[in-house]
């Protein structure tokens, strides 16, 4: 395997797409890593406003044959600043692939915070019950989204269902909905109950987890007995040295994520500009992306 780059930088967890040079590297072959980029992508903005950088996202996109249209940029309204749920649609003609790409957490949006923390659950129209802040959140761009995705002109164009963090919830429950070939995601919370999981079933799920990303473990399979929630899929594991595991037990993972916050603190932590925790660190886009490319250049 190749080795992997590593950032404990605070400016790349909360700013994702500031490092830019997207798609670098990247072979037009390698979908996982595409997919994890366009996830990266999606944090693009005109700072200090939240609303979509238009001109930086597409010409982004083009580097690898997508595009996106004006009108396939979907943002929640009635926000000045542009605040709230970011989405939008790059297709790639030659290949007929239609990739929908949700952007997670910003942390300096406090709409995008507030879904995270509404871990209520409300019944989901296509059975079990879900997140009532993903639930919300999606339910901003969803009567757009919806007509988009169905349009006769991407009737056989291959589906592809993208996000992090809060991205990868709203995906997984658009997937719910209207099913694409594949749902990738990283750094996905848990979205909904086993009832819910099910009406995915057949679809074809990718979800990665970078080895101590605490958002992987949120919310709690059990809370209090009241709140049931599952993932969607088997778990793509990433252990500490960026090697990719499918069939990772829970004692591997257990004792990994012990070594990796030793081995962090005592190499990162104490770093100005650095983050305190591997759990938040481990849940940056870039070191997903960087293990994920790593990972298919040794393959």
């Amino acid at each position: 395997m190749a080795a992997v780059n590593y950032s404990p930088a605070k400016v790349d967890l909360f700013f994702p797409a500031r490092r830019g040079h997207f798609f670098e590297g990247i072979s037009p072959d390698d979908e996982s890593s595409i997919c994890a980029e366009f996830c990266r992508l999606a944090y693009s903005r005109i700072e200090p406003r939240f609303s979509f950088d238009h001109a930086a996202i597409n010409s982004a996109s083009q580097a690898i044959s997508f595009s996106v249209a004006p009108d396939d940029f979907f943002e929640s309204s009635g926000s000045p600043d542009g605040k709230g749920t970011h989405c939008f649609i790059a297709v790639n003609d030659t290949k007929k692939i239609l990739l929908v790409a949700f952007r997670g957490t910003d942390a300096s949006d406090h709409t995008d915070l507030q879904y995270d923390a509404d871990a209520l659950q409300q019944d989901w129209d296509r059975g079990g019950k879900v997140h009532k802040g993903f639930a919300d959140a999606l339910g901003q761009v969803r009567a757009g989204l919806l007509p988009a995705l169905a349009s006769p002109k991407y009737e056989n164009y291959r589906k592809i269902y993208a996000g992090h963090s809060l991205g990868a919830a709203m995906a997984t429950l658009l997937a719910s909905i209207q099913k694409p070939d594949r749902l990738f995601t990283i750094g996905s919370p848990r979205v909904g109950d086993a009832a819910f999981v099910a009406t995915l079933n057949g679809v074809n799920s990718t979800r990665y987890v970078d080895c101590s990303d605490l958002v992987t473990r949120v919310p709690p399979e059990d809370v209090v007995g009241l709140l049931h929630y599952a993932h969607v899929g088997p778990m793509i594991y990433i252990d500490r040295t960026g090697a990719i595991s499918l069939d990772a037990d829970e004692t591997f993972v257990r004792n990994d994520r012990l070594r990796a916050a030793a081995e962090y603190t005592v190499e990162y932590a104490w770093k100005p500009g650095n983050v305190a925790l591997r759990e938040l660190a481990d849940h940056t886009p870039f070191n997903y992306i960087e293990a994920i490319k790593a990972n298919h250049r040794g393959a």
